[in-house]
Order: structure tokens, then C-alpha cells, then sequence
């Protein structure tokens, strides 16, 4: 029976199907996940690359080989040496991700109240929290 299943199976299983619908929506842009994370982190202006490849660290990919595709498409500039920042193509392909981002996290929540949501984010940063802790790594949790 399905409801048997551990929490790990389903926190995986969630995992799988929520990378599996994002790459989804960026793949018919024709971007990588690492594309839309340099997209989206330039959304609120110009950005110091270097904050942006620190901020992407942790994530599989070359951000600076993303940076220079983006750019090589005119949707990155550089306004001064440093720094980057989306262009007006940038932010319609920012804007056309993001609304179809918004269609995926919508469909993932369906049937959820805003309580059950939040509360369900709760329980799991808690987990996130508990096992860190028994693993020794407590100051895990601050990176996020």
C-alpha cells in the first residue's frame, strides 16, 4: 500500500517528479536548470557575476560557461566589467520561464491549503534540521 511507503520514498519520489516537470519547462526554451537559476538570479538587476557563481556553488554546472551563453543569445550583458545583468530579451525569457515555473509549483500544491503548504515546508526544514544535527553538521541548515 502506497500510504506505507517511508518518508524517504516519498521525499525522492517528489524529487524525481519535480526535477523531472522543471527540466520540463526549461528544456522548451531551450535551457539547462543551471541557465534558469543565472536567469532568475539576475531578475532583481545587475548582479556581480562572482556573487552569482558564489550563490550557484552548490548546484551542478558551470556558471560562467551558462553566463557566456546567455550572453552569446543577448539576453546577459555586462554593463561594466563584473557585472552582469538581463537584457530586455533576458527578461522576457525570464518572464516566460518564470510564469511556467509558477504553473509547475501551482500544480505541486494543488488541493493544499496555504497552511497545509507552509506547514508541510515546516515539517520538512525540521527533518532537514534533526538529521543534520545527528550527523554532526548543524551549520548545514545556514546555507540554504
Amino acid at each position: 500500500m502506497d500510504d506505507e511507503r517511508p518518508i524517504g520514498w516519498w521525499v525522492k519520489r517528489l524529487d524525481a517528479l519535480l526535477e523531472e516537470a522543471l527540466d520540463s519547462v526549461v528544456t522548451g526554451e531551450g535551457l539547462t536548470r543551471r541557465h534558469w537559476q543565472v536567469l532568475h538570479s539576475l531578475a532583481g538587476g545587475a548582479v556581480p557575476e562572482v556573487d552569482v557563481v558564489a550563490a550557484l556553488a552548490d548546484f551542478a554546472g558551470d556558471t560562467t560557461a551558462v553566463v557566456t551563453d546567455l550572453a552569446a543569445r543577448g539576453w546577459v550583458d555586462r554593463p561594466r566589467a563584473g557585472l552582469l545583468h538581463l537584457t530586455a530579451e533576458g527578461v522576457a525569457a525570464h518572464d516566460r520561464v518564470l510564469r511556467a515555473v509558477g504553473r509547475v509549483r501551482r500544480h505541486t500544491a494543488d488541493g493544499l491549503s496555504r497552511q497545509e503548504y507552509e506547514r508541510t515546508v515546516l515539517v520538512l526544514a525540521r527533518m532537514v534540521e534533526n538529521v543534520e544535527r545527528a550527523l554532526g553538521r548543524p551549520g548545514d541548515q545556514e546555507r540554504r
